[in-house]
């Protein structure tokens, strides 16, 4: 597995380019040779190997050669339904244009024109909110909630200081109210929004009126949110904290399969620069267990390859039940769309024809990926918390405990339980005993390290799943997250009161277990001993 580590792209690229020419003129000679000797071997061979240089040659931008590759795969197909006597009569058009094939090769790679190629770049906004309110106790308030949750906030008093700000520095999240004190309005600051739209700054509007005029603006200036007074203060934490954390996002994790190697590390240096992971499957018969261990979001598999096609491939994974939900796009020079849907009827979801523009490729990934986190959350989070559900969890738990097995590394798990929050529900209502279920969650997705699971167990109870964590470094994790939480107001018509919670921790470190569930039991076992101990406290 290569990480987007981020190189010099400019001498990546040039450097896979360089490889695939020098590869050119022996796969040129070797077409010539399967032509010069057609038999049923030779013919399957250079059929195989056309296809792949269809899509190639365009990609490493020699387009011309990418034509007469398809030419004579197309040739070759042809050739397959004629009888004896007319492949007879084809084939020596067939050899011929294998030959022009290999003299455009010599003359492609003598010329001195220059290939460019397209690097999509990785722009990350910083994690920051900026307040943009009328001086006084809110302003104070929600940039003291904000803090409290590890957001770096910055505080300013005009439309104008904001522009002249966003010319050095831009945040992820705008909160900026619909009016200041001066009697200035948001909506008629021309310049402002048209830098926030430039800059893809996330706006969130704050308004003293609900008006449909209003929110009409808002959405025009594509707002994510609009909140009204009297200020809901949990709930813009969980939505700010919500925008930051899909701007931070990783774009993703995508498998490779394709036999053309050359090709497949094109793929992963452009996936690669838009900030996207990638995975390389160079042993297809291995791919189950790399696919394990890897967990893609997507899956680029080429649909024609020596061994095995794409459809097959793709039938094999879905009778895997951890394989059944993962989108596949099958990639190939396939433009008859009769055998493109038979391919997608065998367990594929999209498909993308060869050459693929390295932008194009990107979008139509981001897309994708996009839809499929969109599917997995409906599918797998909690409406109230958009924290993972309870059989989801447990699902993160068993897999990080058989990894935690293989690599030898710590497993944490911690099982949280809001202190007295029936008296909360009974005190507030249910309507407040949900905003301080909702606090905690946002509480706890901020946290945790991006490797680490979070997950509503039932009701007011949490589970968190911390690999390469040892019970120490857990403790110290939940007894931040306590310490923040305990101070953490919440109100009820005026009246503002905390909550705490226990927690207990089990972990590999400390202990052998057989399974994930018996470490979730001792984790349970220790929460109980929390409790009994007088709560607010890690066990």
């Amino acid at each position: 597995m290569k990480n987007n580590t981020k190189p010099d792209l400019s001498a990546a690229f040039s450097g896979l380019r360089r490889r695939f020419e020098q590869s050119l003129p022996e796969r040129a000679e070797l077409m010539l040779k399967h032509a010069s000797e057609p038999d049923v071997d030779s013919l399957k061979a250079l059929l195989a190997e056309s296809h792949k240089l269809a899509g190639a040659c365009g990609t490493f931008g020699h387009h011309e050669l990418g034509l007469a590759a398809r030419h004579i795969e197309q040739l070759v197909k042809d050739i397959t339904f004629k009888s004896a006597e007319e492949q007879l009569q084809a084939i020596p058009l067939l050899q011929k244009a294998v030959i022009e094939f290999r003299v455009a090769v010599l003359a492609a790679l003598n010329s001195e024109k220059a290939i460019e190629q397209q690097i999509v770049g990785n722009t990350t906004l910083p994690r920051t909110v900026w307040l943009l309110l009328p001086e006084g106790k809110l302003q104070q308030e929600l940039s003291a909630q904000l803090a409290a949750f590890g957001h770096q906030v910055l505080s300013l008093s005009s439309y104008q200081e904001c522009f002249e700000k966003l010319q050095k520095q831009l945040p992820t999240v705008l909160f900026c109210a619909v009016r200041l004190d001066d009697d200035s309005e948001l909506f008629k600051q021309t310049s402002l929004l048209k830098q926030l739209s430039k800059q893809q700054v996330r706006l969130v509007v704050y308004s003293e009126l609900d008006k449909f005029s209003l929110r009409i603006k808002a959405a025009q200036q594509r707002a994510d949110a609009f909140f009204i007074s009297p200020l809901d203060v949990p709930n813009i934490i969980t939505t700010v904290t919500e925008l930051i954390d899909h701007d931070s996002r990783q774009a993703g994790r995508v498998a490779i399969v394709e036999d053309d190697h050359l090709l497949a590390e094109h793929y992963e240096l452009v996936l690669n620069a838009a900030g996207i992971e990638t995975l390389i499957v160079n042993s297809v018969p291995n791919i189950i267990s790399e696919l394990l261990k890897f967990q893609p979001d997507l899956l680029l598999m080429d649909l024609y390859m020596p061994e095995y096609s794409g459809p097959e491939i793709a039938g094999l994974l879905r009778q895997y039940r951890n394989f059944k939900r993962l989108p596949i796009v099958f990639l190939s020079s396939e433009l008859n769309k009769t055998l493109q849907i038979h391919a997608l009827s065998h367990g594929g979801d999209d498909f993308l024809t060869k050459p693929i523009d390295d932008v194009l490729l990107v979008q139509s990934v981001k897309v994708r990926l996009a839809r499929s986190f969109e599917i997995k959350n409906l599918i797998e989070k909690d409406s109230l918390t958009n924290l993972i559900k309870h059989s989801a969890i447990k699902e993160a738990a068993d897999l990080e405990f058989e990894r935690s097995e293989r690599l030898q590394k710590p497993l944490s798990i911690v099982m949280l339980d809001i202190d007295y929050f029936k008296k909360v529900n009974d005190s507030y209502g249910h309507a407040t005993g949900d905003v301080v279920i909702t606090a905690l969650a946002t509480l706890l997705r901020k946290r945790i390290r991006k490797t680490d699971r979070a997950g509503r167990y039932g009701g007011e109870e949490f589970m968190l799943v911390l690999p390469d964590c040892s019970g120490e470094q857990a403790r110290a994790i939940v007894n931040g997250i306590l310490d923040t939480f305990s101070q953490l107001q919440f109100s009820y018509h005026g009246e503002y009161f905390n909550c705490t919670f226990s927690a207990g921790i089990a972990s590999t470190s400390d202990n052998s277990f057989s399974t994930a569930a018996e470490l979730i039991e001792a984790a349970d076992s220790a929460l109980y001993q929390a409790k009994k101990a007088g709560r607010n406290q890690v066990c």
